[in-house]
């Protein structure tokens, strides 16, 4: 039997090794965090000291936290605008993804053209009989402004405007707004409605992927430039403050085996992404 001061060491000890474990904060893009997760759940299985927390909220508020020194390491899925590009923070390709217009699995339509997809997100088509579906009307679904996928998508498909000087968003005020990969694709399982865009790695059988101008969106045609609506996983971090953990995290995230991981995940390695740039 556990005597009162053997336990008293014990739970001493188990204090001890939780304090002794160093916290790497990663902040960010919410398709970047859907695979960091993993490869953080990977590597601290192999760095026992390290303990690493990764939250998703946007490419935006990642870029924002590595400003503000909030954050150890940033998530973004969309390029760095005029204005945020800061010569102290450090900018990692770890990958390609690309992004994917999916609809219900019960949806007959199998492809859309840029031209079409531009009409349904401007609000001009509105019904699925337009573009080679059922007499229903459209129920479409976008991501929050400070999205990198939005972002990404938007820029891609001309779907902007210049308004004083600044680019915004030029989608019809009736889309759908959601936070996460997650929510659209909950939302269009569950709608025969629904249309949205979500990340190509978080594509999964609850959904359909549409072809865009005839290609399907599968890895090899992102790979190969077939598929052309793509945009770059990016780590940022600040050279000059960043924690060697933290550090050595972003470099196991370009090693072989942080690649292989993102490649089985169906993104792109940056060893492999000729093609896609």
């Amino acid at each position: 039997m556990l005597t009162r001061t053997t336990l008293c060491a014990l739970f001493a000890a188990l204090a001890f090794g939780a304090q002794a474990k160093e916290t790497i904060t990663v902040t960010g893009s919410t398709s970047v965090s859907h695979v960091i997760e993993v490869l953080a759940e990977t590597y601290s299985s192999e760095h026992t000291d390290t303990l690493i927390a990764v939250q998703g909220i946007g490419s935006s508020a990642g870029i924002n936290a590595v400003k503000k020194n909030a954050a150890d390491l940033g998530m973004s899925s969309r390029y760095l605008q005029t204005e945020e590009i800061n010569p102290d923070i450090e900018t990692v390709t770890i990958a390609h993804d690309g992004i994917a217009l999916v609809v219900n699995k019960d949806n007959p339509v199998n492809n859309l053209t840029k031209t079409q997809i531009e009409k349904i997100y401007h609000g001009e088509i509105t019904n699925w009989k337009d573009v080679g579906g059922p007499d229903l009307k459209m129920a479409v679904v976008s991501r929050e402004n400070a999205s990198g996928s939005r972002f990404s998508f938007e820029d891609f498909m001309g779907l902007t405007q210049e308004i004083g000087g600044q680019t915004v968003s030029d989608i019809n005020p009736q889309v759908l707004v959601v936070n996460t990969n997650g929510t659209v694709k909950s939302l269009v399982s569950r709608n025969k409605h629904a249309i949205g865009y979500v990340s190509l790695g978080s594509v999964d059988d609850s959904v359909k992927a549409l072809s865009f101008e005839g290609v399907p969106p599968t890895l090899a045609n992102l790979e190969n430039g077939q598929y052309k609506i793509s945009r770059p996983f990016l780590m940022l971090y600040k050279p000059a403050k960043v924690k060697k953990s933290a550090k050595a995290f972003v470099d196991y995230l370009v090693s072989a085996p942080g690649q292989t991981i993102l490649e089985q995940r169906g993104y792109v390695p940056v060893t492999h992404t000729s093609a896609v740039n």
